[in-house]
């Protein structure tokens, strides 16, 4: 019996090849987007799980309360003086670690290397069994040893033993190698996440950033940067709601009382979240949307082929009389039915899964991801895919052909077609809500994203060279001469330093206050370190008086003397209570610190416009730029001219001949933005490619269905051109027909893109407007897209001989 309607299925495959090949390539596409998206998101939730400890792995983060304003909800990372408290407070604590990530320079005698270290407790090494190719898990326990990678050890020191090697981080500090590791695979969230640009190379203990950079551990309350984890390795009996309930007590113990309203409580992670944190951290809910919209695209996949199959199936209704008339049941005409979707299921499958082995290693290749199909662990998962999308797909038009009495079904199909022709509308206008969705979806992110394009270029970014790492001693007290040499160079228009770069993020903020020591009043600033020609540097104009200059001795702090003349943006004057830029010339704040009885005074000497310096995803802040040198740690360099790569080369001969102990670090402050940027210009491509495929096959159906439908109403056409009907208003009734779904569609999507994108919006500071126009233009989109699809047909068979129309059938 199963043979037999295999045989019907394929002979029926085989008589319709152009709706057969419609039916496959649709659902081919879908399902393969589907499974990609699948695989992709489970791919990158279960990063760490090789780890044999991984279910007993846990990390601490750090909730931010609605005042902290840092641009983020959260971060991955706790205050590092928080561990001791945590392994004295929690006796279950087996293992505590934490990791603070640096750049530092790696000198091997004569080479130089900028190399992202990870300092680390060496109890890192018992909760993680890495793979040990030299020394063991005691490296970290010597001050002065260092584990790196396979690979880190060949780039350093070539083939063969690496275990003792030495090499010096900023000509200072000296280790050696006391571990050689094999190097992680990119299911780890030590290499893979976005927030560990350097990897996992080189890992030093703690103890050494201590000699590097004074690092306090036991009491640091200040530095809160991703990236740096903190894991505990928990018994087998414990879990993230114990480990939560521990770690608020902790926080209410020991968390300092003056910081709670910024930092509201601590949160406990599995370790195989540690990979998707900066998803919340964010709060765009990225990897559960990409799923949802895998999963959209399979369905419009499957409205497809409903479509079409409950179309196709009108023209079989005698065939199915016929079939009742000899006997058959409704049962076995369904199961008949079923088959034949199910062999189309099995077909598109196949399809699908070569697209997907043919793009995996592109897409690894390209994002440095490790995707595989493990069909021995997926196969029970692709069939039951397979088997749900052939019963869906195939359920309705089975149930529909097979319920008419014989009698009817051999004199006409006509009843039937009627509420099919209504379930194919209701089809239509799901599959075109799902698009116009996508599609509305993807012009907000794309005009938010050019509208922070656009806003980006309040600063000549283009035109800027970056220097890095400039408050290095050996470079530091090298700034001016660098300076005095750089301007001279031909094609060289200013040189600035800072403290921070625009568009990157820095927490750095001071209480300030109009009234020494009035606690009610203070207001929090963020502080910007500036040189003086950092505002012209920048094209930064001033609304209000003068800039800072190296002339008057207050304009620059030396040694935290005060009192110092500063800058501040607009915010800054009305929240400090001046009633105008102009009249806060000249008036006085003091900053505002609860354990110093002294505060500093500081005087208003020129107010700039708001400008959001620290990039799109934060609000303005109210600022206030001041000089002090002992803090610079960026340079600005302002390059005009033709001969740019000429400039460039002179940059770096000036810096090479003035500081020979460290090589340059040079970005275009384009590079910078870009780098901040490309998360969210990622996120718009893999909507565009969704909303394309969802689109696309939309119109895919509807070609084929309009075919099958105007094929079907060839004698009524015939019969209208006779009775007088012109070609345009055949057209447009076939036109017509087929756009009522997509204008349903339009209404329904219209709300729910509007939500989304409010949603999504809601992360920038600039935000575009209109956004229902916008969501109604896609939808226009589509409808114009549905048109030309239609149109084809339609006129195709308005230009027919009626002749022939009224011989059909």
């Amino acid at each position: 019996m199963i043979k037999n309607y295999l045989n019907t299925a394929w002979r029926q495959l085989q008589k319709n090849k152009l709706y057969a090949t419609i039916n496959v390539l649709g659902l081919a596409v879908g399902l393969a987007v589907f499974l990609f998206s699948s695989l992709l998101v489970t791919y990158e939730r279960t990063h760490d799980a090789f780890f044999a400890n991984a279910n007993r792995i846990y990390t601490a983060g750090t909730i931010f309360g609605p005042t902290a304003d840092v641009g983020v909800g959260e971060t991955d990372s706790i205050y590092t003086a928080f561990a001791p408290l945590i392994e004295a407070d929690i006796d279950d604590v087996e293992e505590i670690a934490r990791t603070v990530g640096r750049e530092y320079l790696i000198s091997i005698e004569d080479d130089h290397y900028y190399q992202h270290v990870i300092f680390a407790d060496p109890a890192l090494l018992k909760i993680f069994d890495y793979r040990y190719i030299e020394g063991s898990a005691t490296a970290l326990d010597d001050p002065s040893g260092v584990m790196i990678t396979r690979s880190t050890a060949s780039k350093f020191f070539g083939e063969g033993p690496a275990l003792g090697k030495a090499f010096t981080l900023d000509h200072d500090v000296s280790l050696h190698v006391s571990a050689v590791i094999e190097d992680l695979p990119p299911n780890s969230h030590f290499v893979s996440s976005l927030l560990q640009d350097g990897g996992f190379d080189v890992i030093a203990p703690l103890a050494a950033l201590n000699r590097a950079a004074d690092w306090d551990l036991a009491g640091n309350f200040n530095n809160l940067s991703m990236g740096n984890f903190t894991y505990m390795l928990l018994p087998e009996d414990k879990d993230t709601e114990w480990l939560q309930a521990n770690l608020d007590g902790v926080y209410e113990r020991h968390f300092p009382e003056d910081s709670r309203e910024f930092v509201t409580s601590m949160r406990a992670r599995p370790l195989m979240e540690a990979n998707t944190s900066i998803w919340d951290a964010i709060g765009l809910p990225v990897l559960d949307s990409i799923r949802i919209l895998g999963f959209l695209v399979l369905i419009v996949a499957i409205v497809n082929y409903t479509n079409l199959a409950t179309a196709q199936s009108l023209g079989r209704a005698r065939e199915i009389g016929l079939r009742k008339t000899m006997g058959a049941k409704q049962g076995q005409l369904i199961t008949q039915f079923l088959v034949e979707s199910l062999l189309v299921a099995v077909v598109a499958m196949t399809v699908a899964l070569l697209l997907i082995e043919v793009s995996l290693p592109v897409f690894n290749t390209s994002l440095d991801r490790g995707l595989a199909l493990d069909y021995a662990d997926t196969l029970p998962w692709l069939l039951a895919t397979t088997l749900g999308v052939g019963v869906v797909a195939g359920a309705y038009p089975a149930w529909l052909i097979t319920r008419a009495s014989p009698i009817d079904a051999l004199r006409d199909g006509g009843a039937k077609g009627i509420k099919g022709s209504r379930f194919r509308k209701i089809m239509l206008v799901l599959q075109f809500s799902i698009s116009i969705f996508m599609l509305g979806m993807v012009l907000v992110m794309y005009l938010q994203n050019e509208k922070i394009e656009e806003s980006s270029h309040m600063y000549p970014r283009s035109e800027i060279v970056t220097l890095q790492r400039l408050q290095v001693e050996g470079i530091s007290s090298r700034l001016e001469t660098l300076r005095n040499e750089l301007v001279n160079l031909p094609g060289v228009e200013s040189v600035s330093y800072s403290s921070l770069l625009p568009y990157l993020q820095s927490n750095s903020r001071m209480g300030a206050t109009p009234e020494s020591g009035d606690e009610a009043s203070a207001i929090m600033l963020t502080q910007i370190i500036v040189d003086e020609q950092f505002v012209p540097t920048y094209d930064i104009p001033l609304i209000a008086g003068r800039n800072l200059t190296r002339e008057i001795g207050n304009d620059t702090v030396r040694d935290e003397v005060r009192p110092a003349n500063v800058i501040i943006n607009e915010l800054a004057v009305s929240q400090l209570g001046f009633r105008s830029p102009a009249q806060a010339i000249g008036q006085v704040f003091y900053d505002f610190r609860r354990d110093e009885p002294s505060h500093h005074e500081y005087t208003v000497v020129g107010v700039m416009p708001d400008q959001n310096f620290q990039g799109f995803h934060n609000k303005i802040k109210p600022t206030v730029f001041y000089t002090y040198p002992a803090v610079y740690s960026f340079g600005s360099v302002r390059v005009r001219g033709a001969e740019m790569a000429a400039t460039l080369t002179a940059i770096e001969d000036v810096w090479d001949e003035l500081v020979q102990d460290y090589p340059i670090q040079t970005e275009f402050l384009d590079d910078t933005f870009a780098e901040t940027f490309e998360i969210f210009q990622a996120m718009t491509l893999v909507l565009t490619s969704f909303a394309f495929v969802a689109l696309a096959l939309s119109l895919i159906g509807l070609f084929g269905l309009a075919a099958f439908m105007a094929e079907t109403r060839t004698k009524e056409i015939g019969v209208r051109k006779v009775m007088g009907a012109s070609q345009w208003q055949i057209a447009r009734l076939l036109i017509w027909q087929f756009s009522r779904p997509v204008i349903w569609a339009l209404l329904f999507a219209t709300p729910l893109a509007w939500f989304a994108a409010n949603t999504y919006l809601q992360f920038f500071a600039e935000r575009i407007a209109l956004i229902e126009g916008i969501i109604v233009l896609a939808g226009l989109v589509a409808i114009v897209f549905a048109w030309a699809i239609v149109g084809v047909h339609a006129v195709r068979i308005a230009r027919a001989n009626p002749i022939r129309a009224l011989r059909y059938e």
